[in-house]
């Protein structure tokens, strides 16, 4: 990490060197957000290849079947899963991308424009001390506009490196679409669900809009330090 600010620094004095450029502090400064931006630019780039190179965008899984048996009788557990389909993943919009060398400010407009997930069927059966338990689970899920946006301000030192001076974000959910069929021992679950996922839970995150975000400022500060 240091030696990457050096090379910035570097960059810097080699901007000084020319005289035909009339504003020269100014150029420096250019050159060195244009730098950040394209570096971070292809790290999301990267990010989303590795996704998709993992299999994870689209997910799709024909079958699968779990039999979970430690203590029989006491605690079995048999379930499948079948024509599942995860989509959406690596489709990382970038809104804004904006670093000021001036500053040493990047501000930031990112988002996923949306999650979706079916599911053809699938069912478990539970056995818990001798008591036999059921349930089946059909239907789709999809998750619209989880964006973020914020402003990262840091300290740059060649010596000291990159240390974070402040952190703001905001996060928000566009909303979420829930048409799932949920039958648990017989009994029709689906209304209920669908209401909790598709309007309190985005009622929710509205409601508690700010003290989520400082909740994701510290843990992402955190994360941040503990790199830089």
């Amino acid at each position: 990490m240091k030696n990457s600010v050096f090379v910035l620094f570097l960059v810097i004095a080699g901007a000084f060197a020319f005289p035909q450029f009339e504003d020269p502090q100014r150029d420096a400064r250019i050159i060195v957000g244009n730098i950040i931006e394209r570096r971070i630019r292809r790290a999301i780039e990267q990010l989303q290849e590795n996704i998709i190179d993992a299999g994870m965008d689209p997910l799709v899984v024909p079958r699968f079947d779990l039999e979970y048996r430690p203590v029989p009788f006491f605690l079995e557990v048999r379930g499948f899963l079948e024509n599942f389909e995860f989509t959406g993943a690596s489709n990382i919009a970038i809104h804004n991308l904006d670093y000021s060398a001036l500053f040493n400010r990047l501000r930031f407009d990112i988002s996923l424009p949306e999650l979706s997930f079916v599911v053809g069927d699938s069912g478990v059966t539970a056995v818990v001390f001798g008591n036999r338990y059921n349930g089946q689970l059909h239907g789709s899920l999809s998750i619209s506009s989880i964006r973020i946006d914020g402003e990262v301000r840091v300290n740059v030192g060649i010596i000291s490196g990159i240390s974070i001076r402040s952190l703001t974000l905001d996060f928000t959910l566009g909303g979420i679409q829930s048409d799932l069929n949920v039958v648990f021992m017989g009994e029709d679950y689906s209304d209920i669900v669908n209401k909790v996922l598709g309007e309190d839970i985005p009622a929710a995150f509205a409601e508690n809009r700010e003290p989520i975000n400082r909740f994701l400022e510290s843990f992402v500060r955190d994360i941040l330090d503990d790199i830089l």
